[in-house]
């Protein structure tokens, strides 16, 4: 793929790949958590690359796509995927390296929040109702990294700013949430629009879960704060919870009852990314209540996030390989002339 045909959320593998870096790093899997890390460190180089390249050489494309809602969320995956890389380098001996990636994270957040100020206004409230989808919820994703990222580079006791933006992430989510819920009252969804990127409804969640009790390990606020704290991320583990079956059924109405071919797209890999996040913020929930079950629960969820990834990595070769061999083969007539 291209610099110039590179989609806006082409850091979403290097977010799954990550998540689920960690997760195995949490169970005690070292090698196969090393191997994803270097799978992930090795996307990121050559994404970041083709990243750079794309803005400097195709300015009018990148801007076009900063416009377009249905395309600008994506651009949360590269903050979202600096950010996830970020927090795994900082638990190896690679942490030397870890905070370049935020530097680079942060001021593409803050532009691209402010991208999304600008089409709000643009669009209204009934504009934002009839375009709105599940890559929405990638600006949260995008806040709540952020967070994580200075909670692992600066431990030590939370600090005011990482729990102002950890509120306002959850904010930003019950907002989405809402237009959302609009939309999918007002106009419904068809079977072709019911697409992966609504995972993110719940990897948005379980990010902004694994954020909070991460500050709460970190002594976040009085004992009655950390106390509402602790009530808000029950609150959201059950809401990321609750929502694992419809997108489950989702699935099964949209390629079987509906046939809507099953195969591959990039947006498999925001399938993966809410999986392993899940999974790692309910054994980090579990470990700050003292709730056993739930360590187990995330364990193995990340498990299920490893075998999702790999079969969406499974997927992935052989398109690749077929795309490129279909494109040589169609160059050569010309080459032959």
């Amino acid at each position: 793929m291209g610099a110039r045909n590179l989609p806006p959320g082409a850091f979403a593998p290097v977010m799954a790949t990550g998540i689920v870096s960690q997760g195995l790093a949490a169970v005690g899997a070292r090698g196969l958590s090393e191997a994803l890390l270097a799978v992930a460190v090795v996307l990121y180089g050559g994404l970041l690359a083709k990243l750079v390249w794309r803005v400097v050489r195709f300015p009018r494309e990148v801007a076009a796509d900063l416009r377009d809602p249905a395309r600008l969320f994506g651009f949360f995956t590269f903050v979202a995927g600096s950010d996830v890389l970020a927090v795994r380098l900082a638990a190896g001996p690679a942490r030397v390296a870890a905070p370049a990636l935020p530097v680079l994270a942060a001021p593409a957040a803050v532009f691209l929040l402010g991208c999304v100020g600008l089409l709000v206004r643009r669009l209204g409230a009934g504009g934002m109702v009839r375009r709105v989808d599940g890559a929405w919820f990638l600006c949260v994703v995008g806040v709540q990294s952020a967070v994580l990222a200075v909670a692992a580079l600066a431990p030590g006791r939370a600090r005011p700013v990482e729990a102002l933006g950890w509120v306002a992430g959850v904010l930003l989510y019950a907002a989405v949430a809402t237009v959302v819920a609009c939309r999918l009252t007002r106009f419904g969804l068809g079977p072709r629009e019911l697409s992966p990127p609504y995972w993110i409804t719940m990897g948005a969640c379980a990010i902004s879960l694994l954020a909070g009790a991460r500050l709460v390990h970190q002594g976040l606020g009085t004992p009655h704060l950390g106390a509402a704290i602790r009530v808000v991320l029950i609150a959201l583990w059950g809401w990321a919870t609750c929502l694992l079956p419809p997108l489950l059924a989702a699935g099964i109405w949209r390629h079987l009852l509906h046939r809507v071919p099953l195969r591959y797209e990039p947006s498999w890999w925001t399938i993966v990314f809410p999986t392993g996040m899940y999974a790692v913020s309910t054994a980090a929930l579990g470990e700050a209540e003292g709730i056993h079950r739930l360590v187990l629960l995330g364990h193995l969820g990340v498990w299920v996030a490893l075998g999702a990834w790999s079969l969406v990595a499974a997927v992935l070769v052989p398109t690749r390989w077929h795309r490129s061999t279909t494109a040589d083969s169609s160059q050569k007539p010309g080459q032959e002339r």
